[in-house]
């Protein structure tokens, strides 16, 4: 016996019990033939949270509801080698577009005859984007929306895995900002955090659209930039020292500070991230106690 999905509709609006678990249950459920992947059920739950009307996705293929459907292989290889699966986290993607992150749970379902898979899940959209905004905070400063240390420290890993690959060299260049202090101090920190933000943009004017720049705490800023000679090197960093050297036009009035930059290159200074920072730092502090608004490499 072949069962269809209005065998389900009539089965549920037809028993008050089953009804009452299809109208208050808090999770959205799914009943789909195994034969052919068609779906013979959805809940209210399901329908209210993925934005379904009426018919919904009855009779249609339930791998058309997943984002990626390596999910979808995954869940299906997880089901097959253990039997049954819990809380597997996948998304699923609305008619209107937007994703749908879930913590689903699956087990076989025989009825009258027929392989049938009960596929359930909680929605945690709202868990999954909470984590997302925290991440974000945790990467990215929250003054200038730079990528924090944290963040470059990734980002360097792969830059270092890129450079041994490629036989290239990438630079770290170290900058802190001289004369900051005194606009803090003397017109305000509303004034130094304006300053800190154009600055960020300056810095990200100089560079190039591969490279990275992050704030590191304070008025020091990092960048990391790939595929680089000493020459280019050098170049880059000469434009930010003259870019940071501007005058900063705000409500408290001009203000004018400058940038001392340190520059060290792989593998010549280093291999590692805490290496190449501490050759930086040291370039950069040489800057400071000489000439300082300069840059001098490691």
């Amino acid at each position: 016996m072949t069962i269809d999905s209005m065998s389900f509709e009539r089965l549920i609006l037809g028993d008050e019990r089953l009804r009452a678990f299809n109208d208050t249950v808090p999770a959205g459920i799914l009943l789909v033939r195994v034969q052919d992947g068609s779906v013979l059920f959805t809940n209210r739950f399901f329908n209210d949270v993925l934005g379904f009307e009426g018919a919904g996705v009855l009779g249609n293929s339930w791998r058309d509801l997943f984002v990626d459907l390596s999910d979808r292989e995954r869940l299906l290889l997880k089901f097959v080698e253990e039997g049954s699966v819990r809380n597997f986290e996948l998304r699923l993607r609305r008619p209107d577009g937007r994703i749908v992150w879930g913590l689903a749970s699956m087990a076989d379902i025989p009825i009258e005859g027929e392989e049938l898979l009960l596929f359930a899940f909680v929605d945690i959209t709202a868990l999954k984007e909470a984590e997302e905004e925290i991440r974000k905070l945790a990467n990215h400063d929250a003054l200038t929306g730079l990528p924090t240390l944290r963040l470059l420290k990734d980002l360097f890993a792969d830059a270092l895995a890129r450079a041994k690959r490629d036989h290239t060299q990438f630079g770290l260049f170290f900058i802190d900002l001289d004369g900051f202090k005194n606009v803090n101090d003397g017109q305000g920190h509303e004034a130094g955090d304006r300053v800190l933000q154009e600055m960020g943009r300056r810095i990200l004017g100089c560079i190039r659209e591969s490279d990275t720049v992050a704030r590191i705490g304070g008025d020091e800023f990092l960048v990391l930039a790939e595929k680089l000679t000493p020459d280019l090197a050098l170049t880059i960093a000469k434009r930010i020292v003259e870019r940071a050297g501007l005058p900063f036009d705000m409500p408290e009035g001009l203000a004018t500070i400058g940038a001392s930059v340190g520059v060290a290159l792989y593998p010549a200074h280093g291999a590692s991230l805490e290496a190449l920072m501490k050759a930086a730092d040291a370039a950069m502090y040489q800057v400071k106690r000489t000439t300082k608004g300069a840059v001098a490499l490691a």
